[in-house]
């Protein structure tokens, strides 16, 4: 499964590094929120339900920060590569002791073709675009674990303007990928959660904002 990752990782830089350097460019900064975490929640709530009287928790937000890279092929389409960094902890507390914390971290990465659903040059615009992802999740707590899945994206976004180089971004993107899980895991925005180790189809949803600049 690595070297398949590897691979298609590599295989995406040399696509970029074979764009002419004159053509346009544009990188985006940006950071928001990400759906996925809830096994942090989850955890917490079984820590809770164990000690109903003498225990509070805290919950922390899956705050989410990365960069994308632009490159476009055509008036009409872009390719674009980027990575997100997203994180989760808890920690609950007892009037005896304090419980173990627990930390979710994934890392987006990917790769998509992206075109505009409306004029490129506009000052609004709208743009959509799919491609793969490999999604790297990791845990620190009460236990250990990673799992590194392949996956894809499916991403819109809006733009607006500012001026002929900066303008603000704001993406909704959408990950798919088959993960392993446990009995931590409990899907995103409510739904029941699993009770037996299995392997499920994920959907993990991140919104962002931010600001990107492009060459001219």
């Amino acid at each position: 499964m690595w070297q398949r990752c590897s691979s298609l990782l590599i295989a995406c830089l040399l696509s970029l590094a074979a764009i002419p350097a004159a053509a346009q460019v544009e990188i985006t900064i940006h950071g928001g929120l990400h759906g996925g975490g809830a096994a942090a929640v989850h955890h917490a709530r079984e820590q809770q339900a164990a000690r109903p009287r003498s225990s509070g928790r805290l919950l922390g937000e899956a705050t989410t920060a990365g960069a994308r890279v632009a490159v476009a092929i055509s008036e009409q389409w872009q390719l674009e590569g980027g990575a997100a960094w997203s994180r989760n902890s808890n920690w609950e507390g007892a009037v005896s002791r304090a419980l173990p914390s627990v930390e979710d971290r994934t890392l987006f990465l990917s790769g998509t073709l992206q075109g505009w659903l409306t004029e490129p040059g506009s000052r609004i615009g709208v743009v959509a675009g799919a491609g793969p992802a490999l999604i790297r999740e990791s845990r620190r707590g009460t236990s250990t674990t990673r799992h590194v899945n392949l996956g894809g994206l499916v991403s819109v976004g809006g733009v607006m303007r500012l001026d002929r180089r900066f303008s603000v971004r704001m993406d909704a993107q959408q990950y798919l990928f088959s993960s392993p899980l446990d009995r931590s895991y409990a899907p995103h925005f409510g739904g029941s959660s699993s009770s037996q180790p299995s392997s499920s189809l994920r959907h993990d949803f991140v919104i962002l904002a931010g600001f990107s600049w492009r060459n001219e």
